[in-house]
């Protein structure tokens, strides 16, 4: 498959990424920080011979790190990591590796929430797309998948370095050609739109000098 379309919207989001950067002034609070999730994962689409709840399991883990333009919208990079077996043979089934690149908007910010309940829990907003690098069992290759995903991410604060956050995310597989369970969904290799939710709980640390990072100011 051809990754030139995909490198390419790489190059062109860290460009921006960068250059924002290069243009932010220099503020009263921190803008960087870097989260650990896991949780359950929960297929919806495709669903053809399968019962999708005996996929449901506590195998999916992401590596993110943010970075806040203001204190509204900022911008993460992620890589994700989903784990599908086959209830009837656990050596069957698909792993999916992910990368992407999503817009952040701090919804409580934009909505002009009162501070008082802003200064211990907050809600993010975040979308964007990326690469699925999909294993099957069945194969010795690898699938390569376009991916959109939106969630939302509550949060609590902790202290001013760490805030506990829980995330419900749907991804979208724009072009799946492999079922959870490992195997080939049709054998002339048409593909189908998957679709999965993750269910996660996790720990932001916020990077910086400042006492309070653009979540909390």
């Amino acid at each position: 498959m051809n990754l030139l379309p995909y490198r390419s919207f790489y190059l062109l989001a860290l460009c921006l990424f960068f250059g924002l950067i290069a243009t932010a002034q220099e503020s009263d609070y921190n803008r960087w920080s870097a989260e650990v999730s896991t949780g359950i994962h929960i297929p919806f689409a495709p669903k053809d011979g399968m019962s999708g709840d005996n996929y449901i399991s506590f195998k999916q883990f992401q590596l993110s790190g943010r970075y806040m333009f203001n204190e509204k919208f900022g911008l993460k990079g992620h890589y994700a990591f989903n784990r599908f077996s086959n209830p009837d043979d656990s050596k069957m089934g698909v792993t999916l590796n992910r990368i992407g690149v999503e817009g952040v908007a701090n919804v409580g910010k934009l909505l002009n929430v009162d501070y008082g309940i802003r200064e211990h829990f907050g809600l993010l907003f975040h979308a964007g797309g990326g690469i699925t690098l999909a294993n099957p069992s069945s194969v010795s290759g690898t699938d390569h998948t376009g991916n959109i995903l939106i969630g939302l991410t509550p949060q609590l604060k902790l202290n001013d370095d760490f805030s506990l956050f829980g995330d419900l995310t749907y991804v979208s597989n724009l072009k799946q050609h492999y079922d959870y369970n490992g195997e080939l969904l049709y054998l002339n290799y048409d593909s189908v739109t998957g679709s999965f939710m993750n269910i996660s709980v996790g720990l932001i640390y916020y990077i910086g000098s400042k006492e309070r990072h653009a979540d909390w100011y």
